[in-house]
C-alpha cells in the first residue's frame, strides 16, 4: 500500500478527504490543517462534524459534503422525510452539499420521493449519491444514469467496501461504467476507495483513456 501523503500529492486536484466518523475536535483541527497544506476544495464528514469543520473553512473554495446513509434495499417515505430534515439542517451549519449513500436497488426509491422536491432542497447546494460499485452490474448503468439525471445528481460516488482481488472484477465494472457514459450526463464521478492506490490508479488510467473529459472534475476521498 503506498503511503497516504504520497496518494494526495499523486492525486493533485483530483484529492479530496474523508474524514472518519469518530474525529473529535483535535482531529478535525488537524483535517483542516492538511486541507489547506495540500490545497484541497473537498471533506467529507459526518453532520455532526459539520458545525465544527464550517468556521476554518469559511471564506475559501473548500467544499465540506456531509454524508448520509439509507442502508435499506426499499426506502420509506419516512426515512425520505427525515433525511430530508437532517439535510436541511447541515445546509443550516455550513455543508455545501450532501452525500447518500444506498444500495442500487433503492435508488428508484430515492429518486421518485424526491425528484420533485430536488431542485428546493438543493438549491445552490450538491447531491451526490454514492453507491457500491460492486452492485452494479455491466447492464445497469444506463438505468443508473438515467435516474442520477431524473434527481439531477451533481455526482455520482462510486464506493468500494470490500476488494476481493479479481473477483471483485473492478477494472471491468469501472470499464463498464465509462463505456456506458452518456454526453447527457452533467454529474462529476467522485470515488472513495480509501488510500488504495492501485484502485485509484486503474480508474484514473481509464478515465483518462475513456472519457478524458471527465478527469478534471473527478474527485478520489482517502481517509484523513
Amino acid at each position: 500500500m503506498m503511503e497516504k501523503n504520497t496518494v494526495f500529492d499523486m492525486l493533485g486536484k483530483c484529492a479530496a478527504l474523508w474524514c472518519n466518523a469518530d474525529a473529535d475536535g483535535g482531529d478535525l483541527a488537524r483535517v483542516t490543517d492538511f486541507l489547506n497544506e495540500k490545497k484541497l476544495t473537498d471533506i467529507s464528514v459526518v453532520p455532526d462534524s459539520v458545525a465544527t469543520v464550517w468556521p476554518w473553512v469559511e471564506n475559501t473554495q473548500v467544499k465540506i459534503l456531509a454524508r448520509f446513509y439509507l442502508p435499506n434495499k426499499k426506502v420509506s417515505e419516512k426515512q425520505i422525510s427525515d433525511v430530508t430534515v437532517r439535510i436541511n439542517n447541515v445546509f443550516k451549519r455550513g455543508a455545501h452539499g450532501a452525500q447518500i449513500f444506498l444500495p442500487y436497488v433503492a435508488l428508484g426509491d430515492l429518486v421518485e420521493q424526491t425528484h420533485v422536491v430536488r431542485d428546493d432542497l438543493f438549491f445552490n447546494k450538491d447531491l451526490v449519491v454514492g453507491i457500491d460499485v460492486a452492485d452494479i452490474d455491466v447492464f445497469e448503468w444506463d438505468n443508473l444514469f438515467e435516474k442520477l439525471r431524473k434527481i439531477n445528481a451533481s455526482a455520482l460516488m462510486l464506493v468500494l467496501t470490500r476488494d476481493n482481488g479479481d473477483r471483485s472484477d473492478f477494472v471491468g465494472r469501472i470499464y463498464a461504467m465509462l463505456n456506458a457514459w452518456k454526453s447527457e450526463n452533467k454529474f462529476d464521478l467522485h470515488f472513495a476507495f480509501g488510500p488504495n492506490f492501485m484502485r485509484i490508479e486503474q480508474t484514473i488510467r481509464l478515465i483518462e483513456s475513456m472519457q478524458p473529459g471527465l478527469i478534471n472534475n473527478a474527485r478520489f476521498f482517502v481517509n484523513a
